[in-house]
């Protein structure tokens, strides 16, 4: 193997018995030969790949807000020292976009894990550890990928085969030798994705226990959990067979089950995955840090504090709803004006909490999306996934007998909305089912945007545009 050089985020451990995924990680200067001499290395590699996704630019800020203060679920609780406030503002452009440090740590990512997937088959060790490493990342990475076209591209059904601009597709470790990328279209982006988990899943065994020490099976990718994050691909696509036919077998597992009505606001609390968890990005026991819920802090002890939910999305709860603002919320009067911030995430350092990126709830919402919209639409099974997800919430919420597949999405969407609030979901789901986005409750000049406006799409970086003349622009910018 060549000896070159790559600056990699990898937790440095004490490998006397186990590596762990969260310790605390400085970038080193390793070779590659070095990193990958065996499979302890590899899984040095790989926990550095996880620990990337719970980086500010990505889960542990950008990726779950910036859909939700795009699309309404967010206003700020502040007029200074504020983040994402170009996107709320809808004042964005090329060069100051506050999602560009999300573009190049992305691709940042991408190529870290490229060389876990290129390099760990020739490790020293067990092929079966091998075989699992790689599969995990290549399950990262087609996450990596998917939040990248959702964020810089049209969705999905925007052109009717998927042929407008998607994103540039890394598959390998890249060198600065090597060839300019460029976009690929979004069908050929879905399918690399795809690929990617398909074989991830075929690979991995049945035991759905991660390859790394430490730590919950939800914080690895497994074949459970890769198959859900399948299922969300498949819906985005509008596969609805395939994302029907997934999300059904994971909820017929039995491997995950429901939180009660009476647990829902404990589960978000302490560090410990629910039992409806399927994969969430874990904090360390020792961490001190910040984290995403210093944003939402209602006690203010880090002067973080500013993201609130505006009424647009607290006013579409019953009042007895436990995902409501007298039970999921914490309000606070600041200035004499009042404010409710999620409960989901609510401090950091000791109170810091894991992101979660795919719970069960989901996938019944996924579940009844693609019921209706498959090819025998099945309005039963729509009908009881939503009435199952809505009476959780509200136990005397009226049940549905929806007849009609427009009623059936619409109550989707609006339960999604209101089920996976914060959590980095609106934005995407209005626009793959062209939705305009309506904002009420807030400052912002612009509130409405119609589903085909640029400014729905966020622009790639300038400095990247201006480098490499093979890279397309969004319009708009």
């Amino acid at each position: 193997m060549k000896k070159y050089y790559i600056l990699l985020i990898v937790s440095i451990l004490s490998f006397s018995s186990c590596e762990k995924i969260l310790d605390k990680e400085p970038t080193d200067k390793l070779s590659l030969e070095d990193l990958f001499k065996d499979v302890q290395g590899a899984k040095t590699a790989l926990a550095g790949s996880y620990k990337a996704l719970l980086e500010e630019d990505h889960y542990n800020k950008n990726m779950m807000v910036y859909p939700d203060i795009l699309a309404g679920n967010i206003k700020f609780s502040k007029n200074t020292n504020l983040r994402l406030e170009n996107v709320y503002e809808v004042a964005l452009d090329a060069q100051i976009s506050s999602m560009n440090p999300t573009y190049s740590s992305l691709y940042s990512e991408l190529n870290n894990v490229n060389n876990v997937i290129r390099y760990t088959p020739s490790s020293a060790g067990s092929a079966a550890e091998k075989a699992k490493i790689v599969a995990e990342a290549k399950a990262i990475r087609a996450l990596i990928h998917f939040d990248l076209v959702r964020i810089f591209a049209r969705p999905f059904n925007f052109t009717p085969d998927a042929s407008h601009l998607g994103i540039a597709l890394i598959l390998q470790p890249q060198l600065y030798s090597d060839p300019s990328p460029q976009r690929a279209t979004v069908a050929e982006t879905y399918n690399v994705i795809i690929k990617d988990l398909t074989e991830a899943i075929a690979t991995f065994d049945d035991t759905n226990v991660g390859v790394l020490n430490g730590g919950s099976k939800q914080n690895y990718f497994t074949k459970s959990s890769t198959k859900a994050l399948l299922a969300k691909v498949y819906l985005y696509q509008n596969n609805w067979n395939a994302a029907f036919t997934l999300a059904d077998e994971i909820i017929k597992s039995n491997q995950y089950t429901l939180i009660t009505n009476a647990n829902y606001i404990a589960s978000w609390v302490g560090r410990v995955p629910s039992s409806e968890s399927i994969f969430e990005l874990a904090v360390e026991p020792t961490f001190a840090g910040g984290g995403l819920g210093v944003y939402y802090e209602s006690s203010n002890l880090s002067s973080y504090r500013m993201y609130a939910a505006t009424t647009d999305l607290t006013g579409l709860y019953s009042a007895d709803d436990v995902r409501g603002i007298t039970k999921m919320f914490n309000r606070e009067a600041i200035n004499g004006v009042n404010y409710a911030f999620t409960k989901k995430y609510q401090g950091g350092a000791t109170l810091a909490t894991p992101i979660k990126i795919l719970r069960l709830s989901e996938l019944h919402l996924i579940r009844a999306e693609a019921a209706v919209e498959k090819t025998t639409p099945d309005f039963a099974t729509a009908n009881a996934d939503l009435n199952l997800i809505r009476k959780r919430g509200d136990v005397g919420a009226a049940t549905l007998a929806l007849t009609t597949k427009d009623a059936v999405v619409d109550a989707v969407l609006l339960e999604r909305r209101k089920e996976l609030a914060f959590e980095g979901n609106l934005l995407f789901d209005l626009m793959r089912r062209r939705k305009n986005i309506v904002r009420v409750d807030v400052t912002a000049v612009v509130k409405n945007l119609l589903t085909d406006d640029d400014r729905l799409i966020m622009p790639l970086p300038a400095n990247t545009v201006n480098a490499n003349r093979n890279m397309k622009q969004n319009p708009g910018y």
